[in-house]
């Protein structure tokens, strides 16, 4: 009996803790950023890097704060290897430990901030991503 009372003290207070709105993050997309455009890459095997280059939307939501910054993602083999936040709306990236043997997938989105009073809501905003693969 003593168990089962534990048991249920437990869990209720499993329960009840995960009713409070604090630490409760919004999502608040608004207006959607563009993708990037013309995602390209050259690969100087000498050098063991991959270059890659884009265009940044033409235009972004009135509320987005300038300028944005890009977030680049990478996967080796299946398995996300690093995340890089670019600052200052670039429009380059050098991945400079690049293994021919292994498949390499990049994933470039524009990431910008808004003005928020909200605690709760969060001020990032992330365009979908555009992908090129290496194999």
């Amino acid at each position: 009996m003593k168990r089962i009372i534990l048991h249920l003290s437990f869990w209720s207070l499993l329960f009840l803790s995960g009713c409070g709105e604090d630490g409760i993050v919004d999502s608040n997309p608004g207006e959607p950023i563009d993708l990037v455009t013309n995602l390209e890459y050259s690969v100087a095997d000498s050098d063991g890097e991959v270059t890659l280059t884009w265009e940044l939307p033409s235009s972004f939501p009135e509320n987005i704060i300038q300028p944005v910054s890009i977030h680049v993602r990478v996967k080796t083999d299946g398995i996300t290897a690093s995340t890089q936040v670019l600052e200052n709306a670039p429009e380059s990236y050098i991945h400079s430990s690049y293994d021919s043997s292994k498949e390499y997938r990049f994933t470039v989105k524009v990431m910008g901030s808004v003005d928020t009073s909200e605690p709760h809501i969060s001020n990032l905003r992330y365009s979908p991503g555009k992908t090129v693969v290496l194999e």
